[in-house]
């Protein structure tokens, strides 16, 4: 039962973002700075983000090689480059809003491994069509020499440009600076159903006291993986991904976000630990899910792929296992839209969420102002 406060100021708002992830967070926060006066909610389903805004792998990336050669055959040369501008530039927003050591950023570069010889021609081909818009021609071959893996990795290709986060942190950062702002986060708080009412939009929350119905003129929709429960007719499909990582060993020394099997599969070093995940499409159709899990068969996968060729003879034992949600589509491209007079939409991230989530939060408040 609300209170007359509750029901005649309190569950009144200009703004309301559904999902507290980076485009949820980012969409409040670059509203909130151009409507200093504007009272704005952000409503989250868990008490951490629900999707993978807290539970990605820390990499600060916009395409290797192999990504971009399927970007290139879904989207054409142009459309190409626009997408990996978006990218790097999302990356850049990310680091000046918020600081790279308030984000734990080091530039560290991205390394892509090549179990056969690097096609020469192809790396310059795609030096050739980004250096116009990155300023610089970021590949470069690196051979295989005192990272510790087998000789089962010929060499790798390296993305000068890329590095890694602290996703933690980097949530932590948002959190306080549209906090500072005064935006109100609720968390545990799913929406049940968005209509529209008299004078805006009717919000209703599933809260532990019960359903609690919201007003506000306009819907900020971030749920990404989530989005089908408010846009059915929308192009996204969820797609889980596994993370697992190790406990501390002096044999994971190394600098860079390494990946291989055509970006699906990635690992990193953290706190003296290897972070290692992916392997999504060795099951497509079972890790198109928003339930959180760990899929045997890819955990097995990435167990042996440490033993194999990662870290062949060093002893590990696993820490932690988790997974998070991402969304993807037809293309790589996300979708920033308006969906009536009264909502927005900023979804399907395609598993670049720490490029492109910022960016995407900032492009979807200007199409609330």
């Amino acid at each position: 039962m609300q209170s007359y406060w509750e029901r005649e100021t309190l569950r009144h708002f200009d703004l309301i973002v559904v999902g507290g992830g980076i485009v949820g967070h980012s969409t409040a926060l670059f509203y909130a700075e151009s409507h200093p006066n504007a009272r704005i909610a952000i409503l989250e389903r868990g008490l951490f983000p629900e999707g993978a805004s807290t539970k990605n792998a820390g990499f600060a990336c916009f395409g290797s090689i192999a990504e971009l050669e399927h970007d290139l055959e879904s989207l054409g040369a142009q459309r190409t480059v626009e997408l990996v501008l978006k990218r790097f530039s999302g990356l850049q927003l990310l680091r000046q809003t918020l600081g790279d050591q308030a984000i734990d950023y080091h530039e560290v570069g991205g390394y892509e491994l090549c179990f056969e010889a690097p096609d020469l021609e192809r790396i310059n081909f795609f030096n050739d069509l980004l250096e116009p818009a990155l300023g610089a021609r970021p590949y470069s071959v690196v051979q295989n020499n005192g990272f510790g893996f087998s000789d089962s990795v010929h060499s790798m290709i390296k993305n000068a440009l890329e590095g890694t986060i602290d996703t933690g942190k980097m949530m932590a950062a948002l959190q306080r600076k549209v906090a500072q702002l005064g935006v109100q986060t609720f968390t545990q708080s799913a929406v049940a159903t968005i209509e529209d009412g008299p004078h805006g939009k009717l919000v209703c929350v599933e809260t532990t006291s019960g359903p609690v119905e919201l007003l506000t003129p306009q819907v900020a929709l971030c749920t990404n993986a989530f989005s089908k429960d408010f846009l059915p007719e929308v192009d996204v499909q969820p797609g889980r991904g596994m993370v697992l990582v190790t406990k501390p060993n002096p044999a994971f020394d190394w600098e860079g976000s390494f990946h291989y099997h055509d970006g699906y599969h990635y690992f990193r070093t953290v706190d003296g630990r290897l972070l290692l995940g992916g392997g999504r499409q060795l099951d497509l159709e079972g890790e198109s899910t928003t339930e959180a899990g760990i899929n045997d068969r890819i955990k097995a996968q990435l167990l042996e792929d440490i033993q194999s060729f990662i870290a062949p003879g060093v002893p590990f034992e696993v820490d932690l296992c988790w997974s998070g949600t991402m969304a993807f589509g037809t293309d790589k491209n996300p979708v920033v839209q308006r969906v009536d007079d009264r909502t927005v939409a900023g979804i399907r991230l395609g598993g670049m969420g720490v490029a492109i989530g910022m960016g995407v939060g900032k492009e979807l408040a200007g199409l609330l102002a």
